[in-house]
């Protein structure tokens, strides 16, 4: 395991948990990242069975994978499994199928390679915003039968606590802002993941699925996150006080 950057300062910087399959892979991507901004601890994909993920709580997981698919496929369903930090998956396979396999994992992103070092960086700050939104003691919202909470990115549906993945729980707080009403695909993209990911539906379909799956009597047959056919999507309020103004949790 080889670490960078500094923890000395008043505040640490982001920690970046960098996981690799072929070393040469790795150390090249860690010189890509200034240890001013990140503190950089990178080991092998065999390293998230082993504890380290556990031990070292990073804000941001980066994998390297193997280019197999199976094999990139693996990875992402191990590392997912051990964390609940956002994941980002690197990789010089561009086929749509493979990034929609991996994201159907539960990754959070999939970034194509080769990819400049401003890019890089950009994109790796927009997912650190986006995930890390301090918590507060008001972040607690009722609408419906649904009781949110961005502390612990948990949702509550008539008793039942299910603790969502970061986006998860960013693109049910968006559909929440506005109960009752379509929010478009457009939005919907913009707000959760970013204006540049706004052609990128197949992102939004997959969480969707995700949060059907565990929100849902039945995710066949969806009564709570309903779909406009070719506008987007909305939620339903069922129980609670329909006619309370929903706090907007969503992201800016």
């Amino acid at each position: 395991m080889q670490a960078q950057g500094s923890t000395n300062g008043e505040a640490r910087n982001a920690r970046l948990l960098l996981l690799y399959a072929r070393h040469e892979d790795g150390a090249a991507l860690a010189q890509r990242l200034s240890p001013d901004q990140y503190e950089v601890v990178s080991c092998p994909v065999s390293a998230a069975s082993e504890g380290w993920l556990q031990e070292l709580q990073p804000e941001l997981v980066l994998l390297v994978p193997a280019p197999d698919p199976e094999e990139l496929l693996a990875a992402c369903t191990t590392v997912r499994e051990r964390t609940e930090a956002p994941v980002v998956v690197l990789s010089e396979r561009a086929d749509e199928l493979m990034i929609t396999r991996a994201l159907s994992e539960g990754i959070d992103e999939y970034l194509v390679l080769p990819m400049g070092d401003r890019e890089l960086t950009a994109r790796i700050e927009a997912l650190l915003r986006r995930m890390l939104r301090p918590a507060t003691l008001t972040d607690t919202r009722q609408v419906g039968e649904l009781t949110l909470c961005s502390a612990d990115h948990s949702v509550e549906r008539a008793g039942k606590r299910v603790f969502l993945s970061p986006i998860e729980f960013r693109l049910l707080a968006c559909l929440a802002s506005s109960p009752g009403k379509v929010l478009t695909h457009q939005t919907l993209m913009s707000r959760v993941w970013g204006a540049e990911y706004v052609d990128s539906r197949h992102y939004l379909r997959l969480y969707i699925r995700y949060l059907r799956e565990k929100l849902e009597d039945d995710s066949a047959t969806p009564q709570l996150i309903l779909s406009e056919w070719g506008v987007g999507y909305r939620l339903q309020l069922i129980g609670g006080d329909n006619g309370r103004r929903a706090t907007d949790l969503s992201p800016r």
